[in-house]
């Protein structure tokens, strides 16, 4: 029981003077004199019979009255301990609300500000309870918190006397975390180890601050320390797992997701990460099987929802890839889904959707260089060449060496029949990825198949043909056709009618009717020539069909 705690029982039994009819006189005296004393009677009585946070709520409010209209020095002094009390009290209860709940939530949000608030009033107090700096530690220790505040007072918890070892070594957990400097991090997760060398978690903390600074080895190493004395811990197991992956052992970490599964099949971590692995494996059935498990246990998880959506994306299944990505936007309006929904419209040959969706998301955010590459690219695919070459102005104005947008502009500049700036805005990429097979296919193409002379330059072609087909090994149909094509420009037609040959012999599905044609032109001593010239399409694709979601006046969550 604290002193002011007992000094309010003591004032309660004795009666204090006055609060009582028979000494009316003084106690209008003493309140002339202290016009907060009321209100400290007031809370003192609320704090005795208080039932709960609203009572607590109360009386805190009380005391601030108390103090603000005046008190003399004695009963400043104890109407401040009693608020350090109440304000710790508060303090204590809402912290077991918040780690009861997800710190995502933004009712709980609210609650920690508050908790946080009143943590550091008492901190402001004489004589604070140590406390008070160990949970504002904890709480400035958690994302969005501060850990410059968490490391001070944490630090001055720690020079506290008498504490029990259990909540010392969770202090020097603490700090370890927010710690800027390795080797005061690891020294405090150290002195943690020693205090409390039975614990596990701790370990495993350690081991998850290694992996963070890319120590993956000794990470790995402290890690399989823990599944050495506990063998079944799935927790161990499912953090060596992500560390292996990390390190490329993609087989030896899945086993060991796998174990963590068969000791723990409700903990979704195994699922998800299993499901990852898969996915960048381009196993996408296997890794919808594995997200599908996760939303079983974790029904509408949006990572989970937005990677299913992604793997029956790229499985072709476009319809459920569609319901999936509906019912993230429904609960969260992420530029990812909005973008991931827009690349299923396209493969759904929605092609105007897609670009409503992405000029909404790309205007939201101009800043993501990435949005705008999309948006023209589905302008190119719905024919609205010029859209496209403004998009990729755009970018260029921002950024003079950005290369997708030099190649994306040169290829929309080649389908309006632009030659010579289409052959501009190639060279301006190959100088940036000189060894990129099809901007060296492209380039050469155009440079030998031209109708425009002064844009034709077969030598080049030829020098830029063959080191692209260098670099894909003479696999690749179209970039041998590219080279036949070069070499008849330069009038060398004998070893035109070889490459491209060789081009057709490779039986491809879709443009083998155009190589045909090509080495036909060759055979007859007739070099190839191409100019594409896209009309801009009059009429707008891009308007939403009647049966179609508008989500435009719904704002975006970045």
């Amino acid at each position: 029981m604290s002193k002011g705690q007992l000094w309010i029982i003591v004032s309660l039994v004795l009666g204090l003077f006055w609060v009582f009819p028979g000494n009316v006189g003084i106690g209008q005296r003493i309140e002339a004199e202290q016009p907060g004393l009321a209100d400290l009677d007031d809370a003192m009585r609320s704090k005795v019979n208080a039932q709960g946070l609203q009572d607590l709520n109360r009386v805190i409010e009380l005391l601030q009255s108390a103090l603000d209209k005046g008190l003399d020095a004695e009963d400043t002094t104890f109407a401040k301990q009693m608020m350090s009390d109440s304000l710790m009290e508060r303090a204590s209860t809402l912290v077991r609300v918040i780690n009861t709940r997800s710190i995502l939530d933004k009712r709980v949000q609210q609650i920690q500000r508050l908790v946080v608030s009143d943590l550091r009033r008492v901190l402001a107090y004489d004589d604070p309870p140590p406390e008070a700096s160990f949970l504002l530690g904890k709480l400035m220790a958690l994302p969005g918190g501060d850990p410059h505040e968490a490391r001070r007072v944490l630090t001055t918890f720690l020079k506290t006397e008498e504490v029990p070892n259990e909540q010392l070594a969770e202090a020097f957990v603490l700090r370890a975390r927010v710690q800027t400097d390795e080797e005061k991090a690891l020294g405090d997760f150290e002195k943690a180890i020693e205090l409390e060398p039975g614990n596990a978690n701790y370990r495993l903390l350690r081991a998850v601050f290694l992996r963070s600074r890319k120590k993956l080895e000794d990470a790995l190493a402290e890690v399989e320390r823990v599944i050495a004395r506990s063998p079944e811990d799935a927790n161990a197991l499912i953090l060596q797992g992500e560390v292996l992956r990390d390190l490329g052992q993609v087989d030896k970490a899945l086993k060991s997701f796998d174990h963590a599964t068969e000791l723990s099949p409700q903990t979704p971590g195994p699922y998800q990460s299993r499901g990852e692995i898969f996915r960048d494996q381009g196993e996408f059935e296997k890794a919808a099987e594995e997200f599908s498990k996760v939303l079983e246990l974790q029904p509408g998880q949006v990572l989970s929802l937005i990677h299913r959506a992604e793997a029956y994306l790229r499985s072709n299944r476009l319809d459920e890839a569609l319901a999936d990505i509906e019912v993230v936007l429904e609960k969260q309006p992420l530029v990812a889904a909005h973008r991931l929904r827009a690349e299923i419209l396209a493969n759904m040959d929605r092609i105007g959707e897609a670009i409503v969706e992405m000029e909404r998301i790309s205007t939201a955010r101009p800043d993501q260089v990435d949005l705008k590459i999309r948006l023209a690219l589905y302008y190119q695919v719905d024919q609205q060449p010029q859209k496209a070459i403004q998009v990729y102005n755009e970018i260029l104005s921002r950024d003079d060496d950005h290369i997708e947008a030099f190649r994306g502009r040169g290829d929309a500049y080649l389908s309006v029949g632009e030659h010579a700036a289409a052959i501009s805005d190639f060279e301006q990429a190959l100088k940036l990825q000189p060894d990129d097979s099809a901007l060296l296919n492209n380039l050469a193409w155009v440079l030998a198949t031209s109708p425009e002379e002064k844009v034709r330059n077969g030598k080049r072609a030829v020098e830029l043909a063959t080191k692209a087909c260098e670099l894909t090994e003479y696999g690749q149909p179209h970039i041998l056709s590219t080279l036949a094509a070069a070499f008849a420009e330069s009038g060398d037609f004998q070893t035109a009618i070889q490459w491209s040959q060789k081009a057709v012999d490779m039986n491809d599905s879709e443009q083998g009717e155009q190589l045909a044609k090509e080495l036909d032109s060759y055979r007859g001593g007739q070099p190839w020539r191409e100019k594409q010239s896209v009309a801009e399409q009059e009429t707008s694709q891009t308007e939403l069909p009647a049966n179609s979601k508008d989500n435009s006046d719904t704002p975006l969550d970045f």
